[in-house]
């Protein structure tokens, strides 16, 4: 009932439009009730946004003090910075959300890396048909922070499993391998091999028979 009543008293002449993005990390953004109307608020206006007190107390139909309680409050959660502005010779103050949006991108970036985590684990226990203890999970952990792609691990992962051989020693062989071979991409692994393989078949042509 009062969050009814804290969104019917916005005095705006268009509806607010709550970005996909904010209400997908609604539990990640940590905020108040007042706080998020504020913000989105602040979201569906122009580029820049005046830091007016009196214009933003009439809109919200929040008393002045409390306005500036909540730019505080966003201001010290990194959500937004009161930034200035020169128009027609004169210095205004204004309202980015540049750390908000920053913030945002940030959010997606660590999803996107945790969706694809969790693929390449899923890679591995598939092919071991159990579930990867602590140990193996570090593993490979590891190798992500020595800069191999997940293409790559998969690639190691790959040939392991074509050799019959289902451990985590063989597999970071197989990457040390390539790494001291200065193979940094699985098109470099199949070019290379895709090389030996001709050479190889070169080498053994019956030259004299034909």
């Amino acid at each position: 009932m009062k969050e009814n009543l804290l969104i019917d008293n916005i005095k705006i002449n268009k509806d607010l439009i709550i970005p996909n993005y904010m209400i997908q990390n609604l539990l990640k953004l940590d905020l108040n009730l007042e706080e998020f109307i504020l913000l989105v608020y602040l979201i569906n206006q122009s580029d820049i946004v005046p830091f007016d007190i009196n214009k933003l107390s009439t809109n919200l139909n929040y008393e002045s003090n409390k306005i500036l309680e909540l730019i505080s409050s966003l201001n010290e959660k990194n959500y937004i910075s009161i930034e200035m502005n020169k128009k027609n010779g004169i210095i205004e103050e204004f309202i980015s959300l540049d750390l908000f949006y920053n913030k945002i991108i940030s959010f997606m970036i660590d999803k996107k890396e945790e969706i694809n985590n969790k693929s390449i684990f899923s890679n591995f226990e598939k092919e071991y048909g159990r579930t990867l203890s602590p140990t193996e999970i570090e593993i490979i952990e590891s190798w992500k922070e020595s800069n191999f792609s997940d293409e790559m691990i998969l690639e190691a992962l790959k040939e392991a499993v074509l050799s019959g051989v289902y451990n985590m020693r063989y597999i970071d062989k197989i990457l040390f391998e390539w790494s001291k071979k200065g193979y940094k991409t699985v098109e470099d692994i199949k070019h290379k091999t895709k090389q030996k393989d001709e050479f190889e078949e070169i080498y053994d042509y019956d030259w004299l028979n034909e």
